[in-house]
């Protein structure tokens, strides 16, 4: 996260839950794990699997796409699909059909019988049902999402938030073989003491959920702006909160999606031309470029440097001024 993020700024409120706002989440894991368990018990997907995979793909049910779809899961209508379609932005030059739903429970069934019908997903099946692990590495493998955390952020969510506990499962380590001694009841399963994790220890991948979930959607130099969160892509932006790829990329003064990372700052909306907060000087640390402060504080690349009279992409020695205004 940078510098500016972490020490100022305060929440944009307009009709937007960010994600990782664990209120949000904690109300989406009320609303729907009856649901989840349901499709487990019918479908052999393990509930913290859907829970998380919803929580993710939704922005915990408040993403753009969900709120006029009821798509929880981001799946597309193919030319299969004869049911209703919202179009919304993805990671094309235009718009992309999505499966619509009448409700969040029919997008549910539906995320269930992808996963049970798509041969891709086949060896998943072959996986224990409390090996929440496995399950999230599986769908990544299997091309379910292009995003480089996607598994790690699955998993994280799962820690974090305890969703092992909603089918009587246990926190794994990572790297282990998940082995059910014995069954005490149906519902509750005894695990070898080898490969559970202490509730009260944190995974490496719940320490990046906790971590993420201090961002928010911003206003930087009055504009709106979010952080790229783990397990999420330019094109999962895109679709949150309606804006084109080719906008983002434009608004970030990018030339690649594959430019940006997790924790890097996605503006909103285009950036201004000068600072128009209290600060007139920035004093450059080890590494900064012109383009990091551009987007810390939300100036125009160009116009910066021709502030600086500097190019556009100089990187700056320690203690350099940068006037911003």
């Amino acid at each position: 996260m940078t510098r500016l993020v972490s020490l100022i700024l305060f929440i944009f409120i307009a009709g937007r839950v960010f994600a990782y706002n664990p209120a949000a989440v904690r109300a989406y894991i009320a609303q729907h794990k009856a649901t989840a368990l349901r499709n487990e018990k019918e479908y052999g997907i393990p509930a913290t699997i859907i829970l998380a995979q919803g929580i993710l793909e939704s922005g915990a049910g408040t993403s753009s796409l969900t709120r006029a779809s009821n798509n929880h899961f981001g799946i597309k209508a193919g030319s299969r699909w004869k049911g209703k379609v919202h179009l919304a932005w993805d990671d094309e030059t235009q718009k992309s059909k999505f499966r619509c739903y009448d409700s969040a429970e029919e997008s549910y069934r539906d995320h269930a019988r992808l996963l049970t019908t798509n041969s891709c997903y086949r060896p998943l099946f072959k996986i224990n049902i409390y090996d929440y692990r496995g399950w999230a590495h599986g769908l990544k493998k299997a091309g379910y999402a292009t995003a480089p955390h996607y598994a790690q952020a699955l998993i994280g969510i799962i820690d974090q938030y305890k969703l092992y506990e909603i089918n009587g499962g246990a926190k794994l380590k990572p790297g282990k073989t998940v082995i059910i001694t014995q069954y005490m009841t149906v519902e509750k399963p005894v695990f070898e003491e080898d490969c559970v994790l202490d509730d009260e220890k944190e995974s490496e991948e719940q320490a990046m959920i906790a971590e993420a979930a201090t961002r928010y959607a911003v206003l930087i130099n009055d504009i709106h702006c979010t952080v790229l969160q783990p397990g999420e892509t330019l094109a999962s932006i895109s679709r949150k909160y309606d804006i084109s790829p080719v906008q983002l990329l434009k608004f970030n003064e990018l030339g690649s999606e594959y430019q940006v990372k997790e924790g890097d700052i996605v503006f909103l909306d285009k950036k201004k031309k000068k600072y128009e907060g209290s600060q007139d000087v920035y004093i450059a640390k080890n590494g900064d470029t012109l383009y990091v402060i551009s987007q810390e504080f939300g100036i125009q690349l160009h116009q910066l440097a021709k502030l600086n009279n500097m190019n556009d992409y100089d990187r700056l020695r320690e203690g350099t001024r940068v006037i911003l205004k």
